[in-house]
């Protein structure tokens, strides 16, 4: 086999790698948007989250205020029992009359709060549907785009090992002129002539290197687009 055959071959090799490695990088755009879709409910569900529990924090303490404050008017109507003198009743049914007004305004407010934290949980458990649904829409999806990616790494590993043994029967110096314009992000590296000039840039070609690749064995670097170029026979 001519050095421009096992080279072609190598390449050959390469643009099916290529096309395999291109096929993996379209299942990256397919995994983000599922992934974002589901992100997006997660990022709702931790706000939501968030405001339920600063809620019910509230909610708590509005509750042991409300708690302390009946233990107040509790003990205001003990003092009221117990007392001796008009003064004294006058000052601890006050206190009693002040803890219980409180006490209404705090009731208002936990039952607005209450309305408030029912609203909140409703949101909070729909979007809990929400993630179980995506996911459960999204598990085939996951599982076929797994697959895929399963499938193609395995063509991949194979391509690669055949690339090995091709490999071998190009020469080392040829390989690694090939290799460094492969590297540079080039799908074809060697090329054949387009009539006179370069089949990747159309350069045309002085005439006394024409001639040394005339014989199909000789390979040229293109001056101007920088792929090795041979004659095709």
């Amino acid at each position: 086999m001519s050095d421009i055959q096992s080279l072609l071959a190598l390449q050959n090799d390469d643009l099916v790698i290529h096309d395999l490695e291109t096929r993996l990088a379209a299942l990256e755009p397919r995994i983000r948007e599922l992934d974002s879709r589901r992100q997006r409910i997660v990022d709702g569900l931790d706000r939501q989250g968030a405001l339920v529990s600063a809620e019910e924090k509230k909610q708590a303490f509005l509750r042991d205020k409300i708690a302390e404050h009946r233990a107040l008017i509790d003990r205001n109507q003990a003092q009221l029992d117990a007392v001796k003198t008009m003064r004294q009743a006058t000052a601890a049914a006050s206190q009693m009359e002040q803890a219980k007004k409180i006490v209404a305004g705090e009731e208002s407010d936990l039952l607005v709060l209450n309305r408030k934290l029912e609203e909140l949980r409703g949101v909070l458990h729909k979007l809990q549907s929400d993630l179980a649904a995506c996911e459960a829409e999204q598990a085939t999806a996951r599982t076929e785009v797994a697959g895929e990616r399963a499938a193609i790494d395995g063509d991949l590993a194979t391509a690669h090992a055949k690339r090995t043994v091709t490999a071998e029967q190009v020469p080392a110096a040829l390989r690694s002129r090939y290799d460094r314009i492969r590297n540079k992000k080039r799908v074809h590296v060697l090329v054949p002539l387009n009539a006179l000039a370069c089949g990747a840039c159309d350069t045309a070609i002085p005439m006394q290197r024409r001639h040394a690749m005339m014989s199909g064995t000789t390979i040229e670097l293109c001056e101007v687009c920088g792929v090795l170029m041979y004659q095709a026979v």
